[in-house]
C-alpha cells in the first residue's frame, strides 16, 4: 500500500488530485500605471511602507516602488490520503477544500502571488491531518460519518492555522490571512477488495433475504389473488346457474300454465261438444218418442176406425151414423189429435161416407205432419 499519493508523477494523478493553480501573476511594469481587477487587491509600497492598498485599486508606480497584486477569489484544491484504520484496514480518503485570501495585507508577505506554493502547502497539511485522524477511527466511522469524523476534524485543525490574526503594526503577526471556507470528503474507498466484499456480504445477504421474502410475499399475494379470482369466478358461475335455473323454472311454470290452460280449453270444448251431443241425443230421443207416440196414436186411430167400421151396421141410418160419429168417433180422433190442433171444426154437407172420408184424410194429414223432423 502506498504511503503517500504525493509521490506519484503528475501524469498518474486524477483530476481531483492534481493541483489547482490560480492564473499566473501578471507582469507589473517597472514604472507606469498599474490597475488591479475587481477580484484583486493592490498594495503599493515605497521605502518599505505601504503607500496605497485597496481592492481593484489603480496607482502610478515609480521605478523605486514595489507593487503587489493579491488575488482574493476563492480557490479549490483536491487531496487524497492512504491510511489504515483502527482495524488495520487500508482506506483511501479523497477530499476537496475551498479557501480564499481574506487578509491580503498579511498574505502578500507569506505566499507567492500565483498561490501555487500555498496550494501545495495546504494539500500537504490536509494529507497529513487526514492520515492522523483516520488512524484513530474505525472503518465504520470513516464510511458512515465522514463529514463529522474527518471533515469537521480537518476544519478544526487547519482553520486556526490559516486564520488571519494581527495587523501591520503588530510585531508578532499570526496567521496567513487565508480563510478556509469548507472541506468536503468526497470518497472513502476500502483498498482491499476482499475486505470490501466481506463488508458488503451482510448487506448483499440481507438484500437477497429481503428479495426472497418479497418473492415469497409476492407468491402468497399472487396465490391469494388467484384464489379470490377463482372464488369470484365460481360465485359468478353459481349465480349464472341459479339465474338459469330460475329462468328454466319460470319457463317451465309458464309452459305448465299454458298446457293447463290448453287442457282447460280442450276440456271446455269437449264439454261443450258433449253437451251439444247430449242435447242432440235428447232431441233425437224426443223426436223418436214423438214419432213413436204419433205412430202409436196412428195405430190406435186406425184400430179405432176399424172397430168403428166393424161395429157399424148396414142398416144404420144417417142419423145413427152421425150420432155414432159424434159420440164415439170424434172423441177418439180428438184424443189422437191432442197437442196437434187447438181446435177441430167439422163441417159436412154429405152423408156418413163424406164424414169418414174427412176423418181419414185428417188422420193421414196428421201422420204426414208428425213424420217430418222438427227444425
Amino acid at each position: 500500500m502506498s504511503t503517500s499519493l504525493l509521490k506519484r508523477s503528475p501524469d498518474t494523478l486524477s483530476d481531483r488530485e492534481r493541483p489547482t493553480h490560480a492564473p499566473a501573476a501578471r507582469h507589473i511594469p517597472r514604472w507606469g500605471t498599474v490597475t488591479a481587477d475587481a477580484n484583486e487587491f493592490l498594495i503599493q509600497m515605497r521605502e518599505g511602507k505601504v503607500v496605497r492598498a485597496g481592492q481593484g485599486l489603480s496607482c502610478f508606480k515609480w521605478p523605486s516602488d514595489s507593487v503587489a497584486i493579491v488575488p482574493t477569489s476563492i480557490t479549490k484544491l483536491g487531496f487524497a490520503a492512504d491510511q489504515v484504520t483502527v482495524e488495520k484496514v487500508g482506506v483511501e480518503i479523497r477530499g476537496l477544500a475551498v479557501y480564499r485570501i481574506a487578509e491580503p495585507l498579511l498574505a502578500y508577505r507569506m505566499i507567492d502571488l500565483d498561490r501555487a506554493s500555498l496550494t501545495d502547502i495546504l494539500r500537504d497539511m490536509f494529507v497529513g491531518a487526514t492520515r492522523r485522524i483516520v488512524a484513530g477511527l474505525t472503518l465504520d466511522a470513516c464510511l458512515t460519518h465522514r463529514k463529522e469524523q474527518i471533515g469537521a476534524a480537518l476544519m478544526q485543525e487547519i482553520a486556526p492555522v490559516l486564520a488571519g490574526e494581527g495587523s501591520l503594526t503588530d510585531t508578532n503577526a499570526a496567521g496567513w490571512g487565508v480563510v478556509l471556507d469548507t472541506i468536503e470528503i468526497q470518497d472513502v474507498r476500502v483498498l482491499s477488495g476482499e475486505v470490501f466484499g466481506r463488508l458488503q456480504a451482510p448487506y448483499r445477504e440481507k438484500l437477497a433475504l429481503d428479495a426472497l421474502v418479497a418473492e415469497e410475499r409476492v407468491a402468497q399475494e399472487r396465490a391469494r389473488l388467484e384464489g379470490e379470482r377463482r372464488r369470484a369466478a365460481e360465485q359468478a358461475r353459481r349465480e349464472l346457474m341459479a339465474e338459469e335455473e330460475a329462468r328454466i323454472a319460470v319457463e317451465r311454470r309458464r309452459a305448465e300454465e299454458a298446457r293447463r290452460h290448453d287442457d282447460e280449453l280442450e276440456a271446455a270444448r269437449l264439454e261443450a261438444e258433449l253437451t251439444r251431443a247430449r242435447r242432440r241425443a235428447e232431441a233425437d230421443r224426443e223426436r223418436a218418442a214423438i214419432e213413436l207416440a204419433a205412430r202409436r196414436e196412428k195405430g190406435e186411430t186406425k184400430a179405432a176406425l176399424v172397430r168403428l167400421r166393424r161395429g157399424a151396421h148396414d142398416d144404420l141410418t144417417e142419423a145413427r151414423l152421425r150420432e155414432i160419429m159424434l159420440t164415439q168417433t170424434v172423441p177418439e180422433v180428438a184424443r189422437a189429435f191432442r197437442g196437434t190442433f187447438d181446435r177441430v171444426h167439422l163441417t159436412t154437407t154429405g152423408g156418413a161416407g163424406d164424414l169418414f172420408g174427412f176423418v181419414t184424410a185428417g188422420i193421414d194429414h196428421v201422420l204426414a205432419s208428425t213424420s217430418k223432423p222438427r227444425s
